[in-house]
């Protein structure tokens, strides 16, 4: 990769399902120390869209009462056991390397399911773990993001000013994780952590909500 920030990436394994729409990538900076777990944002909106019209399933099975959007665990599912094996493969290759899970939008979600079962199926590695998301919608429900809250691991949710897409599904069981970058319409940035979320993009109105603003992420 030569994007600036990113020069001396070397991508190692990708994979792109088709029956079930799922793919991405993991590539390692030597420079930064870094292992990156990149899950592809949705090719259209219709693709996010219609993962909320899938009932929610309870998941990960370790886990009681975890609840999540069962349209993004199925594009999570129908890789992951590849995915993880890589990564893992990845982590012993390199000790002194981080973890970190990224995707934009759909991508966004899988990435934080990769974070949940990496955690799952490898608990001594969660100390080099960590996530980052751009328009990620929420993932599940209370019971999931306490889950996630409670791994400790360094996550964030950049959400950009009236983007819908983090506001999704408009139920009142599903909700966020995390700490929230909020970019604002002014250029400034607003920072909130879980219990403060009302203090960043949700303290816009529902009019104020878009498609465009999901699409125009700064760098991506």
């Amino acid at each position: 990769c030569e994007h600036p920030g990113t020069e001396g990436t070397e991508v190692l394994y990708n994979w792109d399902t088709q029956h079930v729409t799922s793919n991405g990538y993991i590539a390692r900076n030597p420079d930064k120390k870094l292992i990156v777990v990149a899950f592809r944002g949705s090719a259209e909106t219709g693709d996010w869209v219609e993962s909320f019209m899938a009932n929610p399933v309870q998941w990960p099975s370790t886990i009681s009462g975890s609840i999540v959007v069962r349209g993004f665990l199925d594009g999570y599912l129908v890789s992951s056991e590849d995915v993880l094996q890589n990564t893992v493969d990845l982590a012993a290759k390199y000790p002194d390397h981080n973890i970190v899970a990224v995707g934009h939008s759909l991508g966004g979600a899988r990435a934080s399911m990769f974070v949940a079962d990496f955690s799952i199926n490898y608990p001594r590695l969660v100390s080099r773990v960590q996530l980052y998301t751009y328009g990620q919608a929420k993932v599940g429900n209370d019971v999931f993001a306490d889950y996630m809250d409670n791994l400790n691991a360094p996550m964030y949710r950049v959400v950009n000013k009236g983007d819908i897409a983090p506001h999704l599904p408009m139920v009142s069981n599903m909700v966020h994780f995390g700490t929230e970058i909020w970019l604002t319409a002014n250029g400034q940035s607003t920072v909130c952590k879980k219990g403060d979320y009302s203090k960043c993009s949700e303290s816009l109105p529902a009019m104020a909500y878009n498609f465009q603003d999901h699409s125009t992420y700064p760098g991506l």
